[in-house]
């Protein structure tokens, strides 16, 4: 019995102007599977991560898409940092509470996309990412400062408390 000879995949191609909206639209913070799920003019969303597994060019793009996708989630970290509290205590802090898990999601989505910075450049994040770490004791040393964008929001509602 002869043995089916293998089917060959076809290799994916995506429109260059379909592939520059997608591309625009991630890094204006929309999320690729909803996008394509949601445009019939746009192919699956499984299609363009094999297009882009498969085309260098295209994961150049793409990963660039993804590295602004991060800064705008930035602006929308600090948005709802800023945004105003309830006046009523209790609201105040569940509102606290809920801010806070988004932030920290989407902060932690950021580390994801982007742990090199805006320009995806290992110097830019302070060096190389490993190493070794050096313990010593009885030497004190100081703590860099640590930006916590939900310290922000504590201090918000413990000013609507205090009112």
């Amino acid at each position: 019995m002869p043995v089916p000879a293998k089917k060959k995949k076809k290799k994916p191609h995506i429109a260059e102007d379909i592939f520059e909206g997608i591309l625009t639209r991630l890094a204006a913070g929309e999320a690729l599977r909803p996008m394509c799920e949601g445009d019939p003019k746009l192919p699956s969303w499984s299609w363009v991560l094999r297009y882009v597994r498969e085309d260098e060019v295209a994961y150049k793009r793409y990963r660039e898409a993804r590295v602004l996708q991060a800064e705008f989630y930035r602006d929308e970290i600090i948005k709802i940092s800023e945004m105003p509290l309830p006046t009523d205590p209790k609201l105040a802090m569940a509102e606290v509470q809920r801010r806070r898990l988004e932030i920290d999601t989407k902060d932690k989505y950021i580390r994801q996309l982007a742990p090199s910075g805006v320009r995806d450049r290992t110097e830019d994040a302070g060096g190389p990412q490993g190493g070794t770490l050096v313990i010593q004791w009885g030497q004190r040393v100081e703590p860099t400062a640590i930006v916590d964008v939900s310290n922000v929001i504590d201090a918000k509602a413990e000013e609507l408390h205090d009112r």
